[in-house]
């Protein structure tokens, strides 16, 4: 699908919140909170995730360091639907908010719902089934690939050992997305973790 909000120089693109995942000895997860991340291009400013309903005041930190305020944000982009990435949705009310969800109604604006899908020429969202039905990625160029794999790859851990998701829908599918993600990247900003620099691809 072929779709462009318009052809737009990216001007910006930081983390404004690193996503953190914190396990219990027992392996159950005592905290999540997703990766945020900022676009700015010539016409758009745009965030991927929104992390937790507590991370609210994080949030509106970081975009103030960018000279930024939450009516300036006119895109999100939600990689699935999990609450700890969407909580903070509704602090954005200017935003047009994309998603690619299944079953349940949403909140999306946008539902996409074929692929790959191209927000503008330097953006292009792609379907990475497995950790959920509606994960998707984004890939942003800017000189290189950066892929915001979202939980599809969710920590550093994945992909170093190509491991799939501790949470999945399809072992298969989960699998099959992390190899989509790490072919076409060059650097992969993961759901919860750090950027991870690609070094070696995931063995078929």
């Amino acid at each position: 699908m072929k779709f462009m909000e318009k052809r737009n120089v990216i001007k910006k693109f930081k983390i404004i919140r690193p996503g953190i995942l914190i396990l219990h000895p027992s392996g159950m997860i005592k905290d999540a909170r997703s990766t945020v991340t900022l676009i700015q291009t010539e016409a758009n400013n745009i965030l991927i995730d929104t992390s937790r309903e507590d991370d609210e005041k994080y949030i509106i930190n970081a975009l103030r360091q960018h000279d930024l305020k939450p009516d300036d944000i006119n895109i999100i982009i939600n990689t699935h639907c999990h609450k700890d990435h969407v909580e903070n949705n509704s602090l954005f009310p200017s935003a047009r908010i994309y998603m690619h969800c299944h079953g349940e109604k949403k909140e999306a604006d946008v539902k996409i719902q074929e692929f790959p899908f191209h927000l503008e020429d330097n953006i292009e969202i792609i379907d990475t089934p497995g950790h959920s039905w509606d994960s998707i990625a984004i890939l942003v160029k800017r000189r290189q690939v950066f892929a915001i794999s979202g939980d599809a790859i969710p920590i550093r851990n994945n992909y170093l050992n190509g491991i799939i998701p501790f949470i999945n829908v399809d072992r298969k599918k989960a699998l099959e997305s992390m190899k989509k993600i790490v072919k076409r990247a060059d650097v992969i900003i993961p759901g919860h973790d750090f950027p991870i620099r690609i070094k070696k691809r995931i063995n078929e």
